[in-house]
């Protein structure tokens, strides 16, 4: 069988399959202790992950101002760039305060037990 070439979806579709995933954990019915502390985890983890991705978006940006978007009004290129980096950094705080509840959860989680359901 050959191998599959790793494959890099656009940036929409990608954003749309995030998308779907946080409705779908803002929907969810009732979880486990054990699987709040695994998914607590992963939620900061993809908050560290979405604060670089705009981050860096906000740095393409701000590359482009004299170049692609050279014929954008300036001030609505810093304005755009600023917004970006303003998101970044609240996804990087909100992951920060985020993973600050893991020891609380694992606490929990030892007195009620893993498998009590929320």
């Amino acid at each position: 069988m050959p191998e599959l070439e790793p494959t890099v979806l656009p940036i929409t579709v990608a954003a749309s399959h995030l998308r779907s995933c946080a409705a779908e954990l803002a929907g969810a019915s009732g979880t486990e202790l054990g699987e709040l502390v695994e998914a607590i985890e992963d939620l900061v983890a993809g908050q560290r992950l979405l604060s670089g991705a705009l981050s860096r978006l906000a740095d393409r940006v701000d590359a482009g101002r004299d170049d692609v978007l050279a014929a954008a009004p300036g001030p609505h290129v810093a304005a755009l760039s600023e917004v970006l980096q303003a998101a970044a950094g609240a996804f990087g705080y909100s992951a920060d305060a985020l993973a600050e509840s893991g020891p609380l959860v694992r606490g929990v989680s030892g007195f009620s037990g893993p498998n009590t359901r929320l």
